[in-house]
């Protein structure tokens, strides 16, 4: 019974995570511009990151300081390095190209985690 829990709780958890980058492709395209910024700090400062430390480690190897510390540090390098990509892509540095990627970079974490915790 108590199994039975724990695999729902972990199945609704990776639900959300996975319901995240298209929420943030629709909240770009549909709120107005000045609740954007909610989204855009939370895209850039905590899910890419939150979506690698889901992806690396299993739910008892950190504490949540440290999973929420490890999430910032790591979505900050990876925006960086995102950032750095997109400027030599043929469309360049744009809004558009930013969500997109950050949403599939998270979309694409969110899936490793997901296989790793099934397997």
């Amino acid at each position: 019974m108590v199994a039975e829990e724990v695999a729902r709780e972990r199945g609704t958890r990776t639900l959300l995570l996975a319901m995240v980058p298209a929420a943030i492709i629709l909240g770009f395209l549909l709120i107005p511009a000045a609740a954007r910024v909610v989204l855009g700090i939370s895209l850039v400062l905590f899910i890419p990151g939150f979506t690698m430390v889901y992806a690396l480690f299993n739910e008892h190897e950190l504490d949540d300081i440290e999973r929420v510390a490890l999430s910032i540090g790591l979505s900050i390098c990876i925006v960086v390095f995102d950032g750095l990509l997109l400027n030599y892509t043929p469309r360049g540095l744009t809004l558009d190209q930013i969500v997109i990627s950050l949403a599939s970079i998270s979309g694409a974490f969110t899936a490793i985690g997901y296989y790793r915790r099934t397997r």
